[in-house]
């Protein structure tokens, strides 16, 4: 799916203004409508320039996605407590700073995109912040695990968008520490 792509400063500013006009444009109309052409016209660039950069719009938004992940990646490493809690509160908390982008992608019925980019991230975040907890596991649980929450904690960002982002952080986060833990959340 993915070039190899130019650490040439040059190029890293056309993808980076490729990213930032397709991002505008979504806000206009929607994504199956947008062509390359409106995304270079836009960002002042040529076509050419695109496909020396990307295959797809998809892809752009790949791109962009994994940027958000590695930013996301530099609060996990800050963490001083690896717990369910702490995980999901810098998790949620990262995309509250996110969330016109998070719109823009349920807007356009692409939140699948992310979930896609969560499953190929998530084994490098278990292995990274979790590799004590999980050491004495075996492949295949591990393999089923990090898809479980991957989806887990998918489908919480896609409802808590869908349903305006009303909860905060922490209480999606007690939430995911809640049923990770088996200690069901009551009332009180």
């Amino acid at each position: 799916m993915k070039n190899e792509k130019s650490n040439n400063p040059i190029s890293v500013r056309s993808r980076q203004w490729i990213i930032q006009s397709l991002l505008k444009l979504m806000e206009e109309k929607p994504f199956q409508k947008i062509a390359i052409k409106e995304i270079t016209d836009d960002a002042g660039l040529v076509r050419k320039t695109f496909y020396r950069n990307f295959q797809t719009k998809e892809e752009v938004l790949y791109e962009y996605i994994s940027e958000l992940m590695q930013e996301a990646e530099k609060k996990f490493e800050a963490l001083e407590s690896l717990s369910p809690y702490s995980m999901t509160l810098i998790y949620f908390e990262f995309w509250k700073e996110h969330v016109p982008f998070l719109n823009l992608v349920h807007k356009n019925d692409l939140f699948i995109i992310l979930l896609k980019h969560l499953q190929e991230y998530a084994p490098t975040i278990f292995v990274k912040f979790k590799a004590d907890i999980m050491k004495n596991f075996d492949e295949t649980f591990l393999k089923y695990y990090t898809e479980f929450h991957s989806a887990g904690i998918w489908h919480m960002l896609e409802k808590w968008i869908d349903s305006g982002t009303k909860e905060t952080p922490e209480q999606l986060a007690r939430i995911y520490a809640d049923i990770s833990l088996n200690k069901p959340h009551l009332k009180s």
